[in-house]
Formats: structure tokens, C-alpha cells, sequence
């Protein structure tokens, strides 16, 4: 025979009230179904809880002692996590603790709060800034965020946990500062090109945090096109890298998605060229449970509507140019339309 939790909370009842004829008001049960249930806990423990005297009071054996400090703590455990899980999952306030990347600033802090704050029930906005995407998939799995947009790649051992949305396609660039001539940057990604005779900038490259997903596809990227140049710098994320860039220092690859957000003064600093076959889908996701709640799920579309028209359509035309190929000559200037990333996309929810 187990023990049950009904059996421990008589008996943390019993003790606190000091007689069972007291208890027997608090629990709601009859003074023999408690005795009872007291007899059934001691034979399974095989041992005596509680003395019963003359009087109806009761007092602890020593070895009720031990399991009515186990029986409080655990019971207080027990109420506490029913507390939290109607907090979480039954109070019908929105709490929304979004997580998204430094990349993706612009206008979604303020939209997002908006959404948010419009819901039935809204109580609290809260927004969290990762490093990178696995780490805001760790804090979505441990119930510490509810809502990210991230790279797709840190889902893929979750995805039957979470609704998930594609949201756009994100195109990697390559930052040079815009001190480098056309030219040099040409004469770069030329076989056999001298380093000696290139701006140092090309010689150089930001290297960015081993933890992001398209760090392996950078590295691969420069070992084909720039193998002379080093990864002399090293930044946790790609607004860091940019600033590097922007200062002359080295060149670096940056999304796409970051470029709108970027300050005037550091847009002129640069020139950015698209690197084809480097992209990185960016998607929202949400715990399932969540997406059974209406102002949550209200939430969640809204978001999706504002992310796939935000991102990716506003990069102005001509911003974004052709990377030359090797050896090959190009009319200066060449410019390449700004892609938009929604078209083609699928557009359901997972």
C-alpha cells in the first residue's frame, strides 16, 4: 500500500489542529474516516505517529516528529507549484516575457509592447536580449520566456514543444568599411591576390561567437574567398561586429535584418555586399500550451503579421551591392534590388 498525499495532508492537519476532533472541521471529514486514514499511514510506515490521550489531544512520536517536517515541507512545496501552474497556465492575465536577438531591434520592442498591452487581460511585458538563439531556447524550455524569435536551426530538437512561425528569410551581407575603394575589395576576392597590397581591412575579419548558428558558414566563407585574411577580433554579437567594421578595422558578415536598426552615422561607414546561398530563416515560436489561450494565440498571429511586413523590406534599394566575382570585372557600382525575404515563404503555422 503507498502512501498518499490525502494520508499526509490528515496528518499535517491532525498535528496542527491538536486533536482530530479539531481536524476533523478543517479537512471536512468525519473523526473516524481521519482515524482511519491515520492507522492506514502508520502500518505503512510501520511505526506510531502520534500519541492519542485522554483528552482528545494529540503529540508527536519521535518519529512523527521527522514526518510531519517532511509532510509540511512537502506539502508547502506541493501548494506553491499549484500556485505557480495557475499563474503560468490558468490565470487568465497575460504575462509575455518576449526573447529576442540584438540583431532585432528596430521597431519590435515597441510594437510588441503595443500588442501586448491591447490583449484582454494584458498584465505584464517583459523583453530579454540573447546572446545567441540557443541560449533563448534554453530559457523558453525552462518556462523562463514564452515567446522568442530566433534562428530556425536552435529549434530543431523542439519542435514538437512549440508553435512555430516562419517569419522571414534573413540574407547574410559582408561589411566592409566603406574607407575600402571597390576596386581593392575586387582585387581581394581575386586567386593569388597580395595582401601586402590590399587595404588591411581585408586582411582582417571579425570573427562572431562560437555559439551562433552561422559561424561554421562564415568561417567556410572566408577560408574560400579571403583565405589570407585572420580573425583578428572577436565579438559576441553582430551589432559588436558591425561597430568593428565601422571603424575601418576589418570586414564581417551581418544579417540582413540588423541593417535598418543600425544608426545613420554607422550606415555611411559601410558597404555591404550579398553573399549568395547565405541566408538564415528567422521564426517565432511559443510554448503549444499557450496557443490554447486565446490572448496568447492573439499575440502570437499579431506578432508573425509585424515581423514578416518589418524585417527584410526596408533596406533601401542600391544599399545592398553585387559581390564581385573573382577575376571578373563588373560595372562600377552594380547594385542588387534588397531581397524580400516573404515572398515564397510558407506562410502556415507549424
Amino acid at each position: 500500500m503507498d502512501i498518499t498525499l490525502k494520508q499526509l495532508q490528515i496528518f499535517r492537519a491532525v498535528v496542527i489542529a491538536g486533536s482530530i476532533t479539531k481536524a476533523s472541521r478543517r479537512v471536512g471529514l468525519s473523526q473516524p474516516s481521519i482515524s482511519q486514514q491515520l492507522a492506514k499511514l502508520e502500518e505503512r510506515l510501520g511505526t506510531q505517529l502520534i500519541n492519542r490521550n485522554r483528552t482528545g489531544s494529540v503529540s508527536l512520536t519521535p518519529s512523527g516528529e521527522y514526518w510531519f517536517k517532511f509532510s509540511d515541507d512537502l506539502l508547502r512545496k506541493f501548494d506553491q507549484a499549484i500556485d505557480e501552474h495557475e499563474k503560468r497556465y490558468v490565470d487568465s492575465r497575460i504575462f509575455l516575457r518576449v526573447g529576442v536577438s540584438p540583431t532585432l531591434r528596430g521597431r519590435f520592442l515597441s510594437a510588441a509592447a503595443r500588442i501586448a498591452s491591447e490583449e484582454t487581460g494584458f498584465a505584464k511585458f517583459e523583453v530579454t536580449f540573447g546572446v545567441t538563439s540557443g541560449e533563448l531556447v534554453e530559457q523558453l524550455r525552462l518556462h523562463q520566456l514564452n515567446c522568442v524569435i530566433v534562428n530556425d536551426e536552435s529549434l530543431e530538437e523542439d519542435r514538437n514543444s512549440f508553435a512555430i512561425a516562419t517569419l522571414f528569410r534573413d540574407p547574410m551581407l559582408l561589411a566592409v568599411p566603406a574607407t575600402v575603394p571597390e576596386a581593392m575589395v575586387e582585387k581581394a576576392l581575386q586567386k593569388g591576390a597580395k595582401p601586402l597590397l590590399l587595404d588591411p581591412a581585408l586582411t582582417r575579419y571579425v570573427e562572431i561567437d562560437a555559439n551562433v548558428p552561422m559561424r561554421p558558414v562564415s568561417d567556410a566563407w572566408y577560408r574560400a574567398h579571403l583565405p589570407y585574411a585572420t580573425p583578428a577580433f572577436s565579438a559576441m554579437t553582430y551589432v559588436a561586429a558591425i561597430d568593428i567594421v565601422s571603424e575601418g578595422l576589418a570586414t564581417a558578415h551581418t544579417p540582413q535584418s540588423l541593417l535598418p536598426s543600425l544608426p545613420a552615422s554607422v550606415r555611411q561607414r559601410l558597404r555591404v555586399y550579398a553573399l549568395p546561398h547565405m541566408d538564415r530563416t528567422i521564426v517565432l515560436a511559443m510554448p503549444k500550451h499557450l496557443m490554447t489561450l486565446p490572448g496568447y494565440a492573439n499575440i502570437f498571429r499579431r506578432l508573425t503579421d509585424f515581423c514578416r511586413h518589418e524585417y527584410g523590406q526596408n533596406v533601401p534599394a542600391g544599399e545592398i551591392l553585387a559581390l564581385p566575382a573573382p577575376g571578373q570585372a563588373r560595372p562600377e557600382r552594380e547594385q542588387v534590388e534588397a531581397r524580400r525575404p516573404l515572398e515564397g515563404l510558407p506562410q502556415n503555422v507549424q
